[in-house]
């Protein structure tokens, strides 16, 4: 490395002319610089080894970090040194600025800084300008703007400008304090009996002397003073507050009229007997309901307000405690909120409330694979806790007073589609709930909850109608018994041929003849419920009898039953046009054809593995010819197959995006996932 005679820039050693100033350089090759040879066995000797003591100490770690810098100072040019302080000293004008709440000033400091990085980048040639002087002028301009800068950093954000002169005879309370040295200022409140007033223009002096002028005149009972504030009442009741502001130079000033109280008579109720009575029969009850209880009693010294309180603790408020000279709060045994506090002016305010319970409310939103894919918002009592987006689980904690509550779950998209479910609240609760999302409502199941209270001739329903279908008859029989249900009766429906759908199965439930309930709904004990279910028909007792006289009776030939296809079996032909897979008619055709084989047209829309199996799948299938943009008929799928168990025909591999022909047996059908399970039997690839 070379240096430039003229500016002192470090340049490389075959440089001809500076990059930095554009002088000439000289291409003499400077002398080589003698050293002295030291052997490294004279060296063994460190009493022989020259500036020994030179080379036996090592440098700290702050001596390498200042050596480097001095290094790195020592060779930038001129105008990089200066654009090192100018970019230093912005950003801590910029720092200045935020610290002291001065948006404008920063402002400025932050288009210094802006200034500068430009000129550094006009300089080096990254942005061309037109001009080569204008990374001067640049920096210039950044300096210049110093002055407004310092100008609106010192600035007073008083608001002299947008105040007006008042006269002091249009205060209507001018009789109760006295008059301000300056009469600058802003009249907020001006009535009988309340004034709130800023003063501008008042020096520090001013507010001492006007502090004196107020003891002056009475404001000295219960009267507290700080460096910039005083608090006091006088005789007649009358509150003065007093605020300085030294920076702004302005005083406020806040006059209360006392309130005018009279005699009341304790109540006698549950909030109320919780309480001691206080001494004082003067002042005003604010609230009395069975939430909370509030009361303001006068003609209350601040030593009938510490004995009130020391009755409240012996009459159990002593949980969660917190006392000051002034206040206390605490609890008693069954959660109530006590509160009690000494206003000043002989006055005392007492609340009691009722407990408040802490309720987490975890609510998982089912997942669906294609359609009704939307968020749920949820409500309590009609107040929005949030929104869960769909196949997310959020969890709600919540603060609720004692009694029955509306949780509401409703469609983001449209608020047509809802459900909601009551909670009574009357202690610590943690609920859990799982919504599914369907085209025309939502449902809900109540994985860990409560359910309101009932009296004694009522019963919760343990189960939605729609949990209880395909359940057994005698188990769904056992649940409502042990639930408290007494009057339940049977229809049993003899429509079992080939044994597809399994004897006792469950197809509705009836409560009063309502078929559309909820988990926790409440009836009465006695109320009607029939549970229809399935048998097989040949024990149809009702069932016509053979007469025994025949001799011979021919058998008919059992042939093998015919796949149901679109052309032989118009419930098909209808579910395979259908364009919303949770419509009704789907558990309908479900249950009626439950075993029978199907063969159709259609494709496949989605595989995904099943669990962790790299060779096990779980298969969609809709409805026709595939389309990414739209799907007819239900959502078939097919659970836990691999590539030999569809019985693959017409090629080597199976993907989202096929079309295939299908022959398979019904199988279930889920209203909650609308999903509908097929049992494969064969896949054969149309082209």
């Amino acid at each position: 490395m070379i240096k430039c005679p003229k500016c002192g820039a470090s340049l490389s050693d075959d440089s001809k002319f500076c990059s930095y100033c554009g002088n000439k350089i000289d291409a003499t090759t400077p002398p080589p610089v003698k050293e002295d040879f030291i052997s490294f066995e004279a060296c063994q000797d460190k009493t022989s080894c020259p500036n020994n003591e030179n080379t036996s100490v090592p440098k700290s770690f702050t001596d390498r970090i200042k050596d480097f810098a001095s290094d790195k100072w020592h060779k930038l040019s001129t105008y990089g040194k200066i654009i090192v302080v100018a970019m230093s000293t912005f950003i801590l004008l910029c720092l200045m600025a935020l610290l002291f709440g001065k948006t404008a000033a920063a402002i400025i400091a932050v288009l210094q800084i802006i200034l500068t990085v430009a000129a550094v980048l006009m300089k080096k040639q990254i942005v061309r300008v037109p001009y080569r002087w204008l990374h001067i002028a640049a920096i210039a301009l950044a300096i210049i703007l110093l002055a407004p800068y310092i100008n609106l950093l010192n600035s007073h954000s008083d608001n002299n400008d947008k105040v007006e002169q008042f006269r002091w005879s249009d205060i209507l309370l001018a009789d109760i304090v006295p008059e301000t040295k300056s009469h600058l200022g802003d009249i907020w409140i001006n009535s009988d009996d309340r004034l709130l007033l800023y003063v501008y223009e008042t020096s520090a002096n001013d507010y001492r002397d006007y502090v004196s002028a107020c003891k002056k005149k009475g404001f000295t009972v219960e009267a507290t003073q700080l460096n910039n504030s005083y608090h006091g009442y006088n005789a007649d009741g009358y509150k003065l507050s007093l605020y300085y502001d030294e920076y702004d130079n302005k005083m406020n000033i806040s006059v209360e009229e006392p309130e005018k109280y009279e005699a009341f008579i304790w109540p006698d109720n549950t909030m109320s007997r919780m309480l001691p009575i206080p001494k004082s029969t003067t002042g005003e009850i604010t609230q009395d309901n069975e939430k909370s209880f509030s009361v303001y009693v006068s003609d209350t010294s601040i030593e009938d307000f510490n004995a009130y309180v020391t009755t409240c603790t012996d009459m159990g408020f002593v949980i969660d405690s917190v006392q000051s000279d002034e206040s206390y709060s605490a609890q008693n045994n069954d959660g109530y909120q006590l509160s009690v506090s000494y206003q000043g002016n002989n006055i005392m305010s007492i609340s009691l409330k009722e407990p408040e319970y802490n309720v987490s409310l975890e609510i998982e939103c089912a997942e669906n694979l294609l359609f009704n894919k939307y968020d749920v918002k949820v409500y309590v009592d009609n107040s929005l806790q949030g929104t869960i987006s769909h196949g997310a689980t959020e969890t709600y904690n919540l603060k609720l007073a004692r009694g029955v509550y509306e949780i509401k779950f409703v469609s983001a998209e449209d608020d047509e589609v809802a459900d909601t479910i009551s909670i009574d609240i009357y202690q610590d609760e943690s609920l859990k709930y799982k919504v599914y999302c369907n085209s025309s409502q939502i449902d809900v199941d109540i994985i860990q909850g409560t359910v309101p209270e009932h009296g004694e001739d009522e019963a919760a329903m343990p189960q939605s109608a729609s949990s209880y279908k395909y359940q057994n008859y005698s188990e769904v029989q056992t649940e409502l018994s042990e639930a408290g249900f007494t009057n339940i009766s049977f229809d049993v429906v003899y429509d079992i041929v080939f044994g597809w759908t399994k004897e006792g199965e469950v197809d509705s439930i009836s409560v009063n003849g309502n078929t559309e309930f909820k988990q926790g709904d409440i009836f009465k004990k006695d109320a009607s419920i029939v549970i229809t279910y399935h048998m097989k028909e040949e024990d149809d007792p009702n069932k016509p009898i053979e007469s025994e006289t025949s001799t011979f009776i021919t058998e008919p030939s059992m042939e093998p039953a015919e796949n149901l296809t679109a052309e032989n079996c118009p419930d098909l032909a209808a579910l395979l046009l259908l364009r919303d897979p949770g419509d009704p008619s789907v558990a309908t055709f479900a249950s009626k054809y439950h075993g029978q084989v199907i063969e159709f047209d259609g494709c496949i829309t989605d595989m995904q593995r099943h669990e962790n199996y790299s060779t096990r799948w779980n298969v969609l299938l809709g409805s026709g010819d595939y389309s990414v943009n739209s799907a007819l008929g239900p959502n078939f799928r097919l659970t836990n197959v691999t590539f030999g168990d569809m019985n693959v025909s017409g090629g080597d591999s199976v993907y989202a995006g096929l079309n295939v022909h299908i022959v398979a047996e019904v199988g279930d059908y889920n209203s909650n996932s609308q999903l509908f399970e097929l049992d494969i039997i064969s896949m054969d690839i149309r082209n």
